[in-house]
């Protein structure tokens, strides 16, 4: 095999600078972008750059609060639990949310378990939102006091 190595790395060394040349011997296979190309590229890039946002914005817990209607018990208190803990994190949302559940528990056929458990959830909502108004008048007399 050694007498054979020198051959192969005059081998190597050929490939090397036929692949260092390019297509200059092999001729045009892998011609690229085209100038034509480019421009729609860029053109396409810049409309999408300059086009309005969508305005209409449907929020994630509407999807959610589609899954109150199931039949199956899990599945409803799954969007329960899950509306409950956004209303609680997101305190934009709480008020929504809260209307939501309470049309749920008016309108809906609910069975005594689950009439408790949204009510449950409603409460605790309620609480929640006491406590955070609670602690937005404490840091806003904290900031008066610091004036």
């Amino acid at each position: 095999m050694t007498q054979f190595s020198p051959q192969f790395a005059i081998i190597n060394k050929i490939k090397n600078i036929v692949s260092r040349t390019g297509n200059l011997f092999r001729g045009e296979k892998n011609v690229g972008i085209t100038e034509a190309i480019a421009r729609k590229i860029q053109k396409s890039a810049y409309d999408a750059m300059i086009e309005d946002e969508k305005d209409s914005f449907t929020p994630p817990y509407i999807s959610i609060a589609e899954q109150l209607q199931s039949k199956n018990d899990q599945i409803f208190r799954g969007a329960v639990f899950y509306l409950h803990n956004i209303a609680v994190n997101e305190p934009k949302t709480t008020k929504e949310i809260k209307e939501i559940l309470e049309k749920t528990l008016v309108e809906n056929k609910l069975t005594p378990q689950q009439a408790d458990y949204v009510k449950n959830k409603i409460a605790d909502i309620k609480s929640f939102e006491r406590k955070r108004k609670a602690l937005l008048a404490e840091n806003q007399k904290g900031e008066d006091k610091s004036k």
